[in-house]
């Protein structure tokens, strides 16, 4: 009988040690970087003195943070605690279209901001992001007001708006991260195609 009580004194002590392990455990926290697309190619040739500038890149407030925000609904969202941006979402965005713009219009001259004062492009690349969501569809969603400007950034040459959906091949981050790059690279083309028409205007 003696024995018995002991057990069963035992018992919520030993759950308790269980529930202090089970919330000493957290689970590994994963980086995640948007990338340029590599088969990107373009037909044109920029003149060797041409210089594009991209960015600044501007974010909405809600995806200014370390962490992947997924979209649930319309209004709501989910922080993913441990699904986070290898570095500042903004520079890498900024990397991504300009090094998509060095590969589809076949020049080096590709300079993201800020350059240095020595550097005058002839056209700059201003890029507001509104929305880059991972869906729970497995969609991904870019809308973007982007903006080229001349002049020394005097002038408006071209402001045009983005709104691409790219389908993800799983329900997963890497998948939705890999959705994202490539709409992005949906937006460079065509910040490109206005880029080659100013240039031949």
């Amino acid at each position: 009988m003696h024995t018995k009580l002991t057990s069963m004194r035992l018992i919520p002590a030993f759950l308790t040690l269980l529930l202090l392990v089970a919330c000493g455990t957290t689970p590994p926290t994963r980086f995640y970087l948007l990338t340029p697309e590599e088969n990107a190619r373009g037909n044109m040739v920029l003149s060797s003195d041409m210089v594009v500038g991209v960015g600044p890149v501007r974010l909405a407030d809600y995806l200014g943070r370390p962490q992947v925000v997924r979209r649930e609904s319309g209004n709501r969202l989910k922080v993913e605690e441990f699904e986070r941006w290898g570095g500042s979402l903004e520079t890498n965005i900024g990397w991504v279209v300009a090094e998509n713009l060095t590969r589809i219009l076949g020049t080096e001259s590709v300079v993201t901001f800020p350059w240095e004062r020595a550097v005058v492009p002839g056209f700059q690349v201003i890029i507001d992001i509104r929305r880059l969501d991972a869906m729970p569809n497995s969609e991904s969603r870019l809308t973007a007001l982007w903006r080229i400007l001349g002049d020394d950034g005097r002038k408006i040459l071209a402001i045009q708006r983005a709104d691409i959906t790219q389908k993800a091949a799983d329900a997963s981050i890497e998948a939705l991260m890999a959705a994202q790059s490539r709409a992005l690279a949906t937006m460079s083309e065509q910040i490109a195609a206005k880029i080659r028409e100013l240039s031949t205007d």
